[in-house]
């Protein structure tokens, strides 16, 4: 008979981290230019987090933030768009797969760490202003993904860092539709995106480790 030892946790964690738009307002195919990251914006993300296994964890997640754009960092073709700008709120609420590639929290005697990748779906609550005036407030779906380390510094305190997006399912996050794209708040075509990185200081309030056979 052969005992393992399997983890069940609960944890919060909070979050300080940026939002970067990526849209047709601001634009790049590899990398963002100097003047593209001038828009970059705080945002602040809670988590309540569960993991049964040492591969999954779950979470439910809030970001409460903002994004912004600038038609002149836009290194497109488009003319039309060199003046534009915009600003808005931005809430996410989501709900997000961590898979760890090492066993983590396996043993609550020693320290863990483990590279992961994440992804889930989310709903997005946006209201553009700008250069086009206001577009009404609106939800919308999402989907994050992204990847990140986690280090657990005590039994009750751990660190992470992750980088990712949120991939909108709406043009209208920069309040500037695509040539011949959507106006509506849900489409699959030429739609937004956030890229986002973030720190996450993460407190264990549930630890029980039970023997499986």
């Amino acid at each position: 008979m052969v005992s393992e030892l399997q983890a069940q946790r609960w944890a919060l964690s909070a979050t300080t981290g940026m939002n970067l738009y990526k849209g047709d307002v601001s634009d790049w195919k590899l990398i963002p230019n100097l003047n593209q990251l001038k828009v970059i914006s705080t945002a602040a993300k809670f988590n309540v987090r569960y993991q049964r296994t040492q591969a999954f964890a779950y979470r439910a997640q809030i970001s409460l933030g903002r994004i912004s754009g600038a038609g002149f960092n836009n290194p497109g073709p488009n003319p039309s768009l060199r003046s534009t700008f915009f600003t808005s709120p931005l809430v996410e609420m989501s709900g997000i797969v961590d898979y760890n590639f090492l066993d983590y929290q396996t043993d609550k005697r020693i320290k863990n760490w483990s590279p992961y990748i994440y992804g889930g779906v989310s709903y997005l609550f946006a209201s553009p202003k700008g250069s086009f005036g206001s577009t009404t407030p609106f939800f919308t779906w999402a989907i994050p993904y992204g990847v990140g380390v986690k280090y657990q510094l005590t039994p009750r305190l751990g660190l992470q860092w992750e980088f990712g997006s949120s991939k909108a399912f709406s043009d209208m996050l920069d309040n500037t539709p695509s040539e011949g794209g959507s106006t509506s708040n849900f489409t699959t075509q030429r739609t937004d995106q956030v890229l986002q990185s973030s720190i996450t200081v993460t407190y264990v309030i549930k630890s029980v480790f039970c023997p499986r056979e």
